[in-house]
């Protein structure tokens, strides 16, 4: 079976939970579309988790870019025997990071050990900013948060990165006539206020060809959310 969920955001727990619940298999294969980190203070172990998993794939979120574009700089500031304080661009980046929910990230990898450190830093930048499956003969386009700037003209490969990983969807764009747009990031407790359904409880969003699957786990009274793409059955934790 394949799985879609996002928004981790540092619940581990929640993350272990939904594999049990989905009974999660050798052969099963969950995307899990960005924003592992932050926010919640175990998003290093719900990563370190995933990549040890070879059938769990994930995305790039806009949290793993910032924590991408630190974190090389941070472990230079480690290094025993060397003043390497940062520079003023990269303590802009840390503070960045650290506004946007950082904060427990950081103390979470500064309590790794040095192996699952370089586990981390050789993962976060081989993380894809889109994928294209098909499952039972439907296509579906995975994304973090949607396609900014978008034209049916233009291919995938000539958005840029941010276009993947910032924006908030246009519930009213018909994306593509034939591909799904699956894509995190909003929490769907929003996109129901935008289509004027207010008071939805925190659950999957299917409005034409797209769904979003933010179910607000980072959120009081938030969950996390799975989709099983072969059969559409919902999952929440």
């Amino acid at each position: 079976m394949t799985y879609v969920m996002s928004d981790i955001h540092g619940h581990y727990d929640k993350y272990r939970e939904m594999l049990e619940t989905i009974e999660f298999a050798a052969d099963d294969t969950p995307y899990v579309l960005g924003d592992v980190l932050d926010r919640g203070s175990d998003g290093f172990k719900t990563l370190l988790d995933m990549t040890a998993r070879p059938n769990v794939i994930g995305l790039l979120g806009n949290h793993e870019l910032l924590a991408a574009a630190v974190l090389p700089s941070l472990l230079r500031t480690m290094r025993q025997g060397e003043e390497q304080p940062l520079s003023e661009p990269e303590q802009e980046q840390m503070q960045e990071w650290i506004q946007n929910g950082g904060k427990a990230s950081i103390l979470q990898f500064l309590q790794l050990g040095g192996e699952e450190m370089a586990t981390v830093c050789e993962y976060l930048p081989e993380l894809s900013a889109y994928e294209e499956i098909t499952v039972q003969g439907r296509q579906f386009l995975l994304v973090h948060a949607g396609l900014e700037h978008f034209s049916p003209a233009r291919s995938l490969e000539e958005y840029d990165l941010e276009d993947f990983l910032f924006c908030r969807p246009n519930l009213d764009a018909a994306y593509f006539p034939d591909k799904t747009l699956v894509f995190g990031h909003t929490p769907t407790r929003l996109l129901y206020q935008q289509i004027g359904e207010p008071g939805q409880p925190d659950r999957i969003f299917h409005r034409g060809m797209m769904i979003g699957i933010d179910c607000g786990c980072a959120y009081p009274g938030g969950r996390l959310g799975c989709l099983c793409l072969d059969t559409m059955e919902e999952f929440y934790v």
